[in-house]
């Protein structure tokens, strides 16, 4: 593992406040959508005065072993050293990015070899703020691969996720947001996780699918504690409660944030297991599949 420290010139922020976000990663795959990543995660490391670790995965191939020897093939030396290089040349033209970008910041390459690239991207993104990570839109083999990523680094970093539609430059800040609303530690850790964002919103709607009374709430006043909570904080949030209607939460959620023009949506991710979620349906794979807008998960 490499790593390489940015520090631009320039005076990267101008804060009159303890920033939330000191630390921000962007997670590259070496797809589509890496480029739009690292340009929303500049902007957003630009605008709280926060450092931007890029991560660059080098996916390390597992040696062949010779049939008749019983040692690795020696062809695999010269490929180690190509990807090598490759990582080399990709970490300076980052390293100008930044710089261009006036981020200060650090590219890491990180060898996956004998190791799930995943897993050694939530290891490295552990002492991080905010994991930003873009959803490729051109592939249904780029999508799954990077739902790899985006699952480990929810369940495995403890960090906050924001996943990024790759087809174009998304809004930020957003002026409108949707917090997919569910009373469980997911949704409650992704709503406080987005509150540097919701902030700075100038409408927020606290969205319950189907609402049922709980022990501390009617049914008409679901969603009403939470709504007050982050007015408390300067959001001016709304509950709005909708009808599936036979469709998904998920597609539910998604048709909302359409119809309301919402440009970010927060949602707590995998409260079931995410294979069950991700082999027979969940909310956290429709909204990973379907958001047309960022969507900041947290589990």
């Amino acid at each position: 593992m490499s790593l390489s420290i940015v520090q631009p010139a320039v005076d990267t922020a101008d804060v009159s406040m303890p920033s939330p976000w000191r630390d921000i990663a962007v997670a590259l795959t070496e797809t589509s959508g890496d480029a739009v990543a690292l340009e929303l995660a500049g902007s957003l490391a630009h605008q709280y005065g926060a450092q931007l670790n890029v991560l660059q995965l080098v996916v390390m191939p597992t040696p062949l072993i010779d049939a008749w020897a019983l040692i690795p093939d020696p062809g695999f030396a010269q490929v180690y050293t190509d990807l090598r290089q490759a990582a080399r040349v990709r970490a300076e033209q980052l390293r100008h990015q930044l710089l261009t970008m006036q981020v200060a910041g650090e590219v890491r390459t990180l060898e996956a070899l004998f190791v799930d690239p995943s897993q050694l991207a939530a290891e490295a993104a552990r002492c991080t703020d905010l994991i930003v990570l873009a959803r490729p839109c051109d592939s249904t083999v780029d999508i799954a691969m990077v739902h790899s990523y985006f699952a480990a680094l929810l369940q495995a970093s403890g960090r906050p996720v924001l996943v990024v539609p790759s087809f174009e430059r998304p809004l930020f800040p957003a002026r409108h947001a949707m917090v997919a609303w569910a009373d469980t530690p997911e949704s409650t850790r992704a709503l406080h996780d987005a509150l540097p964002l919701l902030e700075q919103c100038e409408s927020v709607d606290v969205v319950l699918v189907d609402p049922i009374a709980s022990v501390l709430e009617a049914v008409h006043e679901r969603g009403e504690s939470v709504a007050h909570h982050l007015r408390e904080h300067g959001v001016r949030a709304q509950v709005v409660t909708v009808k599936s209607r036979g469709m998904s939460v998920g597609n539910t959620l998604l048709e909302h944030a359409r119809q309301s023009n919402a440009q970010l949506i927060v949602s707590g991710g995998y409260g079931h297991s995410k294979v069950r979620e991700w082999v027979i349906g969940g909310t956290t794979r429709d909204l990973f599949q379907g958001a047309q807008v960022p969507v900041l998960f947290s589990h």
